[in-house]
């Protein structure tokens, strides 16, 4: 039988082992569909593969990950290189002009921009030396502490659950427009009596799931449910997609007014502790991976 290899491309840092990603459980069923996976980084040796996926963990793949990737011969998500949402956002709102109403304020960063600040922090001399002295994690979670009390232009990352809302561009604190690292977006939210909602498509090749959240707050995280959807994607989001170059990854949007507003994009979307509540995602969008060896 002929070798088939997938090398799923990561970061060092990302500590790819130790976190929960949609991506891990598909392992084993590749392997029952004879497809060999393994995990590479810009730090160890090359793996010869036949194709791979690159799942690096920061809103911006660094060179090295791409000097990585550029030596394969077909790269899953291979163009996907900056995730920013001023790469992708219908929404955004600037300082001047119309008043555009309501607005929210976030990171232009993917997950609050959380993984760019412990890279920063780890990154630095005194990272360095905490990792050799394997208090890296404690002086993550100090500096974290200290964040949180920054002001508004020099916050470097927020929680996602701490996204605000302002009820007019007038209200949103003066410092905000200064930081490079936070962007105001109209706040276009789906609703559902006084519930939020937020709709997610999930992909792997022609693969795809599609649901939809429930939830108290706008940010859309203390979830009251989570329900599948039957109607497929929008085909406004698959030309995103395709224009974005995405070949795996999830996006989160809603829909309000009868208009597509795109929140999120992500290419390394993880999963909760538990895996069987994403069994069948899983078994769903791992057979979508046969596409890249024929």
């Amino acid at each position: 039988m002929t070798r088939r290899r997938f090398a799923i491309l990561t970061r060092a840092a990302d500590r790819f082992a130790e976190r929960h990603y949609l991506i891990q459980p598909m392992i084993p069923l590749w392997r029952e569909l004879g497809i060999e996976t393994v995990i590479a980084s810009e730090e160890d040796s090359f793996v010869d593969a036949d194709a791979a996926l690159l799942h690096v963990d920061l809103t911006v793949v660094p060179d090295a990950c791409l000097r990585l990737a550029e030596r394969y011969p077909r790269v899953l998500n291979g163009g996907v290189r900056d995730i920013r949402k001023r790469t992708f956002s219908s929404s955004l709102v600037t300082r001047e002009g119309e008043d555009p109403g309501p607005v929210f304020v976030k990171t232009d960063w993917n997950c609050g921009g959380r993984a760019e600040f412990r890279r920063a922090i780890l990154d630095s001399w005194p990272g360095r030396l905490m990792r050799a002295l394997g208090l890296d994690e404690f002086l993550v979670r100090v500096c974290e502490q200290l964040e949180e009390e920054r002001a508004w232009a020099k916050r470097r990352w927020i929680h996602t659950a701490d996204y605000r809302s302002f009820a007019s561009r007038a209200e949103v604190p003066a410092a905000v427009w200064r930081n490079p690292n936070l962007i105001v977006e109209r706040f276009l939210a789906e609703r559902e009596g006084d519930a939020y909602c937020c709709r997610h498509w999930v992909f792997l090749g022609d693969r795809e799931r599609h649901s939809r959240t429930r939830s108290e707050t706008a940010a859309v995280k203390g979830r009251l449910s989570v329900a599948p959807l039957e109607a497929p994607a929008p085909d406004e989001l698959r030309k995103v997609r395709e224009r974005l170059g995405f070949d795996y990854g999830k996006f989160d949007y809603g829909i309000v007014g009868g208009q597509l507003v795109l929140y999120d994009v992500n290419r390394t979307p993880g999963t909760a502790s538990d895996p069987s509540s994403h069994a069948a995602a899983v078994a769903e969008l791992a057979p979508g991976l046969q596409a890249w060896f024929p």
